[in-house]
């Protein structure tokens, strides 16, 4: 993410990126949610647009990622049943 404010685009989903990017180098307790908006160049306060607390944004991000492995297996699911595909 760009270190610079953050003018436009989905916030939410920008705000998801760097809490990934947190939990893959701290663990999911090591961070705020006033450093995620720090890393994404916008107030606490913007964030709090998206996101009520830092749970919350935590428990969107179990959702993406839930819902990336729910893909992943469908995947794995599809190629099993048919080796020729």
């Amino acid at each position: 993410m760009a270190k610079g404010r953050y003018h436009h685009g989905d916030l939410r989903a920008a705000l998801l990126d760097v809490a990934e990017e947190l939990v893959r180098e701290r663990g999911a307790d090591g961070w705020s949610l006033r450093e995620a908006s720090a890393r994404v160049g916008v107030s606490p306060s913007a964030a709090y647009h998206h996101f009520a607390s830092r749970d919350a944004l935590v428990r969107a991000l179990s959702e993406r990622i839930l819902s990336r492995l729910g893909d992943h297996l469908a995947d794995a699911c599809e190629r099993a049943a048919d080796p020729d595909a």
